[in-house]
């Protein structure tokens, strides 16, 4: 080995710590304060980038937030004016010696027009992508001026829609149907409003900016081809593409896990040269989905070294794992599920939306504390949904860490798109931009290519609404196919290969609409078609992708978007902020309207509004904990259970399990508990009642479990009618029916509303899973009330509450008067049974004074 090899292999091992050679790679970042104005303005305010335009008026007192009442709509101005940016910086000379010095804005929403010094550097027109621009004929010394100018989306889109002789479908957008430019402009189609947001239609430099300045080759591209993986083995090919301005010799080095896997001296002509660089892990520490094992991951690092200066690095993590989506046809259908390390797994999440609606970009505290909610409610998986962004970088990375999987959707939803060169060959380097940059995340679990297009086109009757003729209906599918069938796949297959691609969420295979026992589901039979909650069970879907009812959110969150006057269903204020309307049930009908028929269905009558907050959440908990434990009693029919939606953009009764402020809804406590690794899945059926169990598997965890359950057949005043104690044996990872009794061996049954069953589990000595399986609906329970008397302890970061009854309290609501966190709530208390739950003030702060209180169904509210 020569001297300069050696010298590389030496630098690599030690991490690149050496001092830098004077000429090596420069990274000048351009984030921080710039400065704004309308266009044509002639006064300039502070602004921040990464950030918007929203952001930077209310910063600077120009507007007030946009989330107070009917505040929205006087901010509607804002999307139809013309916007600009502009900052300066300072080019060394030893940035200015560097061969190329490009310009990297990684997010411009949406049509903008990039100046440096006066010259025109490019002009963007789609928010999901990355632009480069090599400047250094333009960069001078001392100091430099960036303006970026942002035209009006919507006047931008406008242009496009008065161009087309038809309309193009945008179902969500808010707006009349042939004054809709969602279709035609590469944004976030949330933003010009959804069934669930508002219309906030934002321009701004939403991403980072920076100056890169190199000599010699640059790295165009890295990626990782796995060749063999199994617990003994993980082999690699690293292909990697080095572009050059001239020929000459140039130096990889790829390293893992700080260790030199691969030193090559290449040659490289003009343009791109492809290397193949392999790399071998003995005995690897495998990435597991969470539940089932650790999240190791191993760092990556490919060095591109030129006459002995760092010319380009490229650094990610590397998680070890196969994965393979099973869609087969079989004798129901075609099958639908994920297997991770060669294991089948249960997917359990939720639909992901962006934490805020000025996503510019959302804060680390914002995302972890999503990724947290996710992960306390046993999740393995959220779905990226496609009406909204390609997450930032930093998502993925959390998602890696909490061996949380992503369903990825490209971002159409709900909509038709226009067909034209230049708009298919935007959406094809918005792909290509998307999936080389997150295609290294072992979290990454699939492709979508849209939400619900396929069915909206096929079901939802557009072409009678927007009178389409025939001609503009064979226009927009030839686009659809083109996008969906050719565009998107052929892109996922050149630089994702061997990742999972599935056109349409919901389909049953990758052409056909979708049908029970193939494919993935859309289930809004409950909410959008009035079904009871018992349905979720009556139906054999592979994979259930979507479903919820909605809720309103805590009362501290309607304080935060509503006034006194405004509380109530029906008041202006809170019809204004529902944005889910069913017209087909009335010409006003909309989600107010429908979380009261739920309530009515399943709860007493509201007393008052506060009442309905109370009894919509608990609704809500009822609906999702009925179709998580329908979906895992279907398993291994089922193997997939994604609610519609973990979180909120901004403060509203919605779908969400936690409220705009991470205020946990009654759902999300109940998902929790749905969604645990050990359940017991209690049923009542016509004539028989049968207690089923689950205990999930996990990587070299036992094949079977023993443990010990006690069933209780018992009146709501605590009397047992039954007990029932089983001990055996079960087989992990599998739906286990532990016992079945015909309905008429239980008289008392006939008594529906005075009796329960209470079921627990044990192994170990320690309950691992507990449930109850009531025979009549809450409004029908002859319940008590009972003034339960918290009895608190301070303990070191809170304070602990213990809680009885003598009688069955439903739904019981703990409060403490100050903002945090309980373990546990609208939980139902057995009767004769303590329960003990432990509470987080706020901030880790405790208050020299907290009020507790508890109410239940039975108490006045």
């Amino acid at each position: 080995m020569n001297c300069r090899c050696l010298f590389f292999l030496l630098l690599a091992a030690l991490g690149g710590c050496a001092p830098r050679p004077a000429g090596d790679l420069i990274y000048i970042s351009l984030d921080g304060t710039w400065s704004f104005h309308r266009a044509g303005d002639s006064t300039w305010y502070p602004a921040v980038v990464p950030g918007t335009v929203h952001a930077d008026l209310m910063r600077a007192g120009l507007i007030n937030r946009y989330t107070w009442r009917f505040r929205e709509d006087s901010l509607q101005w804002i999307e139809r004016e013309d916007w600009e940016y502009r900052t300066t910086f300072e080019a060394d000379a030893a940035t200015l010696h560097q061969d190329e010095i490009w310009l990297d804005m990684q997010g411009l929403d949406t049509y903008a027009d990039v100046w440096l010094n006066d010259s025109l550097v490019l002009r963007a027109d789609n928010m999901f992508r990355s632009w480069e621009k090599e400047v250094k004929s333009l960069v001078r010394p001392g100091q430099n001026v960036l303006r970026v100018y942002f035209h009006s989306p919507v006047k931008e889109g406008l242009k496009r829609v008065a161009a087309t002789p038809y309309i193009v479908p945008a179902n969500n957008e808010l707006k009349p149907w042939a004054e809709r430019t969602s279709s035609f402009t590469r944004k976030a189609p949330y933003h010009y409003g959804w069934d669930w947001g508002p219309r906030i239609v934002t321009s701004g430099i939403w991403r980072p900016v920076r100056l890169v300045a190199r000599t010699g080759p640059r790295l165009e591209d890295v990626l990782i081809l796995p060749q063999q993986v199994n617990a003994d083995t993980a082999r690699y090919k690293v292909r990697v593409t080095v572009r050059a301005r001239e020929a000459g010799e140039a130096d990889l080095t790829l390293t893992a896990d700080g260790n030199v896997q691969t030193h090559y001296t290449v040659q490289v002509t003009p343009g791109n040269n492809e290397f193949d660089l392999p790399m071998t892990l003995i005995k690897p520490r495998l990435w597991w989905p969470r539940g089932m094992g650790r999240q190791d991951m191993y760092p990556l690092r490919v060095m591109l070294h030129h006459q002995d200066h760092l010319a380009d690095q490229w650094q990610q993590r590397l998680g070890v794992r196969t994965l393979a989506w099973v869609h087969e046809p079989d004798s129901l259908g075609h099958s639908f599920y994920l297997t991770v390390n060669g294991l089948p797994v249960f997917m359990k999440g939720a639909n992901y939306i962006p934490p805020d609606h000025l996503n510019a970009p959302a804060s680390r505290a914002a995302y972890e504390r999503v990724i947290r909610d996710a992960t306390d409610a046993n999740m393995n998986m959220l779905r990226i949904w496609g009406g909204a962004i390609y997450e930032n970088d930093l998502l993925y990375d959390l998602c890696d860490e909490a061996g949380l999987l992503v369903w990825q959707d490209f971002m159409f939803a709900c909509a038709m798109y226009p067909g034209d060169s230049l708009f298919l060959e935007n959406v094809r380097q918005e792909a290509i931009s998307n999936v080389r940059r997150l295609r290294i995340h072992p979290s990454l679990a699939i492709w979508c290519g849209n939400n619900e297009n396929l069915i909206a086109w096929r079901n939802w009757d557009w072409q009678g609404k927007v009178n389409l003729s025939d001609t503009a209906q064979a226009e927009l599918w030839d686009a659809y196919h083109q996008t969906f069938y050719e565009i998107l796949p052929e892109v996922v297959k050149q630089y994702d290969p061997g990742r999972f691609y599935w056109p349409s969420s919901p389909s049953s295979t990758r052409y056909e609409l979708p049908k029970p026992g193939s494919g993935d589901a859309h289930d809004w039979r409950v909410w959008f078609s009035r079904a009871d909650f018992h349905v979720y069970g009556t139906t054999a879907d592979r994979f259930v992708s979507e479903y919820g009812v909605q809720s309103y959110p805590d009362w501290e969150t309607i304080r935060a978007f509503a006034d006194t006057g405004d509380y109530d269903n029906d008041s202006p204020v809170m019809r204004h902020r529902q944005r889910s309307r069913m017209p087909y049930f009335g010409e006003t009908f909309d989600g107010n309207d429908m979380i009261l028929e739920y309530v009515l269905k399943y709860y007493p009558a509201p007393r008052d509004f506060y009442h309905l907050v109370y009894l919509s959440q608990l609704m809500q908990a009822d609906a999702l904990k009925a179709a998580i434990e329908a979906h895992r009693r279907n398993m291994p029919m089922t193997m997939g259970s994604l609610y519609w939606q973990i979180d909120d953009v901004w403060p509203t009764m919605s779908w969400s399990t936690v409220d705009y402020y991470g205020r946990w809804k009654a759902a999300h406590y109940r998902v929790r508990d749905a969604f645990a690794p050990h359940v017991i899945l209690p049923e009542a059926t016509a004539d028989s009642v049968f207690v089923r169990v689950l205990a999930e598997t996990s990587a070299g965890g036992p094949q079977s479990l023993g443990c010990v359950w006690d069933l209780r057949l018992m009146t709501l005043d605590g009397d047992i009618i039954n007990h029932t104690t089983i001990q055996q044996t079960i087989p992990t990872g599998q739906v286990y029916t532990l016992w079945a009794k015909p309905r008429a061996d239980w008289p008392v049954l006939q008594d529906s509303a005075r009796v329960l069953l209470y079921c627990q589990m044990r192994t170990g000595g320690q309950v691992v899973a507990e449930n109850v399986l009531y025979f009549a609906r809450p409004r029908a329970l002859a319940l008590m009330p009972f003034d339960v008397q918290p009895v608190v302890q301070p303990v070191a970061d809170g304070f602990q509450l213990a809680v009885t009854s003598p009688v069955l309290l439903k739904g019981v609501h703990l409060t403490a008067g100050v903002e945090g966190f309980f373990s546990d709530n609208y939980f139902d208390l057995l009767p004769g049974v303590s329960r003990t739950i432990h509470f987080k003030p706020a901030n880790g702060i405790i208050p020299a004074q907290v009020s507790f209180k508890a109410r239940s169904l039975a108490d006045p509210y």
